[in-house]
């Protein structure tokens, strides 16, 4: 009685035939793509989770702690914030020591915007 064929013994029997370089190719290449599969399905689970994040950190969830910024306010106006302080309007005539640069205002760092 005859054996039903089998697609992975007849791949076998061609592998066991070619010469030696062929067979290395297929022992490279096929652990190759695997990593390949691989790193191509966790990039795409790493985006769909980025974006599912994105929208849960945009509503307020940070990740770690704010330590110094600049922001302007729904008002309009240019907050500085320090961790501890409660945020405060810039002095335009006076410029927080964090934006002078080594003694005068670093050119175009501090500018008023245009109203």
């Amino acid at each position: 009685m005859d054996q039903p064929y089998s697609a992975f013994a007849d791949w076998l029997s061609k592998f066991h035939a070619a010469p030696g370089p062929i067979q290395a190719l297929w022992l490279v290449a096929g652990p190759a793509t695997i990593l390949g599969l691989a790193w191509f399905v966790l990039r795409g689970m790493r985006e769909i989770v980025g974006v599912a994040l994105r929208g849960r950190l945009a509503r307020g969830a940070w990740r770690g702690r704010l330590v110094y910024g600049v922001y302007q306010d729904d008002r309009g106006r240019w907050m500085v914030y320090w961790h501890g302080r409660q945020p405060e309007p810039v002095d335009w005539e006076n410029p927080p020591p964090e934006l002078i640069g080594r003694g005068t205002v670093v050119q175009g760092v501090f500018r008023r915007p245009q109203a």
